[in-house]
């Protein structure tokens, strides 16, 4: 009797043991977990630095110009480039589709352009349109939008495509000849005798308002917001051409292939307002099968040139004292 009385009593006492094991160590361990961590530094994850949302971005942007939005483009502001969706831009596809099939006739009735695609766009083209983002490198809170446009013929026999900035600035225009294309085609016919007018290179840049011709190499529009802007077109020197790398389209032009140009013409950008001045060269090329446009800015060579300037006088001040 006693001992079973006796092993009653020790079954009891594990049961109570086991009991409160089982509510004390777990709270203790937790507690024990808690006081080794507290003032513990760990890296951050990365993706707790996201940057600013794309609210902030879109805002910021909107207080760039369209020559600032050029700059982080070709990467004179240094930025990074990247595909976005369609949420991420101002425009549509379909209304960067309608700017640049306007765009193209206003650059081939300047003879900038062999060709206008508007007239019975709907019946002989297919088209697509990719955005692209710069983003600046330094803030990451002011970008500029650009879009890849391209439209092709429904029988291959021709291939165009624009590098369209969301202002409606072409930075690049590409006619290309498809494969098989006879000679006599009238197509072929067209790029062969195309002769491309690089004086009226300033209407790649897109300004709503009135032109008026001061001089042979000047030019002034006035926006609808009384802006006014000058441009002064000539063409590129031996210098100038030496120091253009069309090389560096190739970071804002996917698959782009640098080339020597037929022409050079240097654009000279002047805003009446806050009396800044920027400076572009624009280049062609045109073979038996395509032709080409392209618009850089020309602000390293000009900041090259000014440096080799001072340099100059600074070895006459030296000479003379």
């Amino acid at each position: 009797m006693i001992k079973y009385v006796i092993k009653n009593i020790i079954l009891v006492m594990f049961t109570v043991a086991v009991a409160v094991v089982a509510i004390w160590l777990p709270g203790y361990l937790l507690r024990r977990e808690d006081n080794a961590e507290v003032g513990m530094m760990k890296d951050v994850s990365a993706e707790y630095y996201s940057g600013p949302s794309a609210a902030i971005i879109k805002n910021a942007s909107r207080q760039l110009n369209s020559e600032e939005r050029i700059q982080l483009i070709t990467g004179v502001w240094e930025s990074t480039v990247e595909r976005v969706s369609e949420s991420d831009c101002e425009l549509t596809e379909f209304g960067i589709k309608t700017i640049t099939l306007n765009r193209v006739s206003e650059l081939s009735a300047k003879g900038l352009y062999p060709k206008s695609l508007s007239a019975s766009f709907d019946d002989w083209y297919t088209w697509s349109a990719i955005p692209y983002r710069a983003l600046d490198s330094t803030f990451q809170s002011y970008a500029a939008v650009f879009w890849d446009v391209r439209f092709t013929k429904y029988d291959g026999s021709e291939y165009h495509r624009f590098i369209v900035t969301e202002s409606g600035d072409i930075l690049y225009a590409n006619m290309t000849i498809g494969l098989g294309v006879d000679p006599e085609n009238d197509v072929r016919k067209l790029i062969n005798d195309f002769k491309p007018r690089l004086s009226n290179c300033m209407y790649l840049l897109n300004y709503y308002g009135d032109y008026s011709k001061e001089t042979d190499e000047l030019t002034t529009v006035t926006t609808y917001d009384a802006e006014v802007t000058s441009f002064r077109v000539a063409s590129a020197n031996d210098k100038e051409k030496e120091n253009l790398d069309t090389e560096n389209a190739s970071r804002f032009i996917d698959g782009f292939t640098a080339f020597e140009p037929d022409q050079a013409f240097t654009l000279r950008q002047t805003n009446h307002t806050d009396t800044k001045t920027v400076d572009y060269i624009v280049c062609n090329i045109k073979t038996e099968n395509d032709y080409s446009i392209l618009l850089l800015p020309e602000l390293e060579s000009s900041e090259s040139e000014s440096t080799e300037e001072n340099e100059d006088t600074e070895e006459t001040s030296t000479e003379e004292d």
